[in-house]
């Protein structure tokens, strides 16, 4: 007695989803079959059959849904991001749409005609920061690659290839 309260025990603490729903799916089979064949044996060997298999596809489907979720979070938090942003940030995020890319050189920020309050205010809002390109021979501003797609997507500037 005390094994089946030890095992009800672990499966009702369990929060792993795939085998929580894997462990319900193949009870189910497992009754099913049971109740239509009389025999606990092919039941129980339908149930530990099916339950690998049904772990995996729900695994899949859990992490799935997960992904997404956080997709759309993330795009949620650009969004209102974006809607807070002022007309000097903006200005200077459409000049990273405009040439095409979430980077910008020094030289090419300093051609651009925006207000050095814009950039530091989203420096300061850790939406824009320097980096180096990858030969490590040019210092570079970096926008947020979140914040250039919404941007993007809300004035649709960058150039197309």
């Amino acid at each position: 007695m005390k094994t089946i309260e030890k095992w009800a025990d672990r499966v009702y603490a369990e929060n792993d989803f795939g085998r929580s729903i894997a462990t319900s799916i193949a009870g189910l089979i497992g009754l099913g079959v049971y109740l239509l064949s009389k025999d606990w044996v092919i039941a129980a060997f339908a149930s530990i059959i099916t339950f690998p298999v049904i772990r995996i596809v729900a695994t899949g489907i859990n992490e799935k849904a997960e992904r997404n979720k956080k997709r759309k979070i993330e795009k949620e938090e650009a969004e209102n991001l974006y809607n807070k942003l002022s007309a000097d940030e903006k200005n200077v995020i459409q000049s990273f749409l405009m040439a095409g890319g979430s980077v910008l050189t020094w030289t090419q920020m300093n051609n651009q005609n925006v207000s050095s309050n814009g950039i530091e205010s989203l420096i300061q809002r850790e939406i824009l920061w320097t980096s180096m390109t990858a030969d490590g021979m040019r210092e570079t501003f970096a926008l947020d690659s979140n914040v250039f797609d919404i941007c993007n997507e809300k004035m649709g500037l960058t150039k197309s290839s």
